[in-house]
């Protein structure tokens, strides 16, 4: 079967099976949000999503990118970056010059933020980075 064939099943398949809207989510690591890139009126933004999956003991991680346009630009946070994240997605696919282009456009995303330092190890921390105190009248030469 040719590729186009198979591109082509590939869409009949899409439009009739699963619709117009669709309703995929996946949840991972939000891994990086690239800057604001624009091409025309057209702009968009990135984000890189990292899963994990054991299979016999031994973890693999799978990494998606994500395209982001639109009112969901604001959305975005680069606060967001580390945090678990569910990503709600649709697949998109285009043909254009003979070639077929498919991406995952998320339209919406939620995230658990990064728990906070609680008070009691910022004082830790506080205590561990400032200098010893100095006595006042030390034997030194200088």
């Amino acid at each position: 079967m040719s590729k186009r064939r198979v591109c082509l099943e590939i869409s009949k398949f899409i439009k009739t099976k699963i619709g117009k809207m669709s309703n995929y989510s996946m949840t991972g690591v939000v891994e990086s949000i690239t800057p604001i890139q624009e091409r025309g009126s057209f702009t968009w933004r990135n984000l890189m999503l990292k899963t994990a999956k054991e299979v016999k003991g031994e973890t693999y991680y799978d990494y998606y990118e994500f395209q982001v346009s639109g009112k969901n630009l604001d959305t975005l946070s680069e606060s967001s970056v580390g945090c678990n994240a569910e990503i709600f997605f649709n697949i998109r696919s285009r043909e254009y010059n003979g070639k077929y282009y498919t991406n995952l456009a998320m339209w919406k995303m939620t995230y658990e933020p990064r728990a906070e330092v609680s008070k009691s190890n910022k004082e830790m921390v506080n205590k561990a980075t400032s200098p010893a105190p100095v006595a006042a009248d030390d034997d030194l030469p200088f």
